[in-house]
């Protein structure tokens, strides 16, 4: 009977911190929930909102991933904006959005121009300041710099830990609150119901989330004491005919593009960075045949003048923590396997904001409080900074 006593008494106190950390944070929480979740299919937005980025139907039977293509498209670049010196083109995703290549100007901020990988055609450009921005920026920072924003994002993982453990091990008849849901019984028993069994369906999800913010902090602690997990860049002998990039020929391009798709075996171009010193190298980027690596895992290096090899970097010859570091930013937003992949993310990105709302309704239908509480209190000037910063930040971008 004893035993039965303490248990009570430290589910309990399990249960009170559940509902402590979720009504009191709550205010932050939701926002990094929901800013993240939109930012699994901000592209997408973007699309709807910029004809610039409407790729044309593909074509039977043609493929963007020739060299070809690649020097039409640059080509076309080149020839609309001969002021402008490019620098990186690339894919956004999936064929019915145009290639991107951001484009710097003298006189004026950079551009995001779009070209269709189909017509080779410059459908137009638009400014940085995307929908994709915003929200990945919001998310990832609160539109801070990385000190302080990304550790305050990252440290409520430790929160969403907290709800995680507590709220499965207070979670009683696991096996029932996975279906229930009664929609008779009066409001906090639905809200209850939804909650734990958005939570449960959602358990593979989470812990996808808290692990991955975990690494970006893991990632960034070790920038702090100036260690990275990115490999270095090689540098080139300096080139002194140029002044910070080689204007490359289309011919040049092309060629550059075949000696890059030859360096590895069955891997497929995703971008291009073009140098930006008079020692960077021509760097190109894709994926091979694990989706759940970033693009930046396979690199190839040449060098713009004699368009020679420079270096090669794949999976197999990184390190493992460099090698564990490509798979965070797929996880962590989803885009692994095209729109299919970011949906699901999407949707189960609603679910946990959904959770974080019925847990703030709950709480508050169980003690009727109508008074913001001294830790709301003290979460608040974490936006008050948010929204000081957000001044600098937009300002990069009008």
């Amino acid at each position: 009977m004893l035993d039965k006593t303490k248990q009570r008494k430290r589910l309990r106190k399990l249960y009170d911190l559940h509902a402590w950390v979720g009504f009191q944070l709550a205010m932050v929480m939701f926002v990094i929930l929901t800013t993240g979740t939109i930012a699994t299919v901000s592209n997408e937005i973007d699309w709807l909102v910029f004809d610039q980025m409407r790729a044309t139907d593909k074509p039977q039977g043609k493929s963007e991933h020739t060299a070809t293509a690649w020097r039409a498209m640059y080509e076309s670049i080149s020839t609309q904006y001969p002021d402008g010196r490019m620098l990186t083109l690339g894919t956004i995703g999936g064929d019915y959005f145009t290639y991107r290549a951001r484009v710097s100007f003298e006189s004026d901020k950079d551009r995001y121009v779009h070209v269709d990988q189909w017509t080779y055609e410059v459908t137009g450009d638009i400014s940085t300041l995307t929908v994709q921005r915003f929200f990945r920026d919001f998310h990832r920072y609160m539109f801070m710099p990385a000190v302080p924003g990304l550790p305050i994002v990252t440290f409520f993982a430790f929160v969403l830990l907290i709800s995680l453990y507590t709220g499965l091990k207070t979670t009683k008849n696991w096996k029932i609150a996975l279906w229930r849901v009664r929609l008779t019984k009066g409001s906090r028993v639905l809200l209850s119901d939804l909650h734990k069994m958005l939570g449960l369906w959602g358990l593979w999800f989470t812990t996808i989330i808290i692990l991955t913010s975990f690494w970006y902090l893991f990632e960034f602690g070790l920038r702090v004491v100036d260690h990275s997990l990115e490999p270095r860049t090689p540098k080139i002998e300096q080139i002194k005919s140029v002044q910070g990039q080689v204007a490359l020929s289309g011919e040049q391009f092309e060629a550059a593009f075949n000696q890059a798709q030859g360096a590895i075996n069955g891997w497929t171009i995703t971008s291009v960075h073009f140098p930006r010193t008079e020692t960077s190298a021509l760097r190109f980027q894709g994926v091979a045949s694990n989706p759940l690596l970033r693009d930046r895992a396979h690199k190839v290096y040449i060098n713009p003048a004699t368009l020679a090899i420079v270096e090669v970097q794949a999976p197999q010859n990184l390190k493992l923590s460099s090698y564990l570091n490509e798979y965070a930013d797929p996880l962590h937003f989803g885009y692994f396997a095209g729109l299919g992949s970011k949906l699901v993310w999407f949707l189960m990105g609603v679910a946990l904001s959904g959770m974080s709302l019925t847990g703030v309704l709950m709480t508050w239908k169980r003690t009727k409080s109508s008074h913001i509480t001294r830790a709301q209190l003290a979460t608040a000037p974490l936006f008050l900074l948010s929204a000081l910063y957000f001044v600098f930040w937009i300002q990069r971008y009008i």
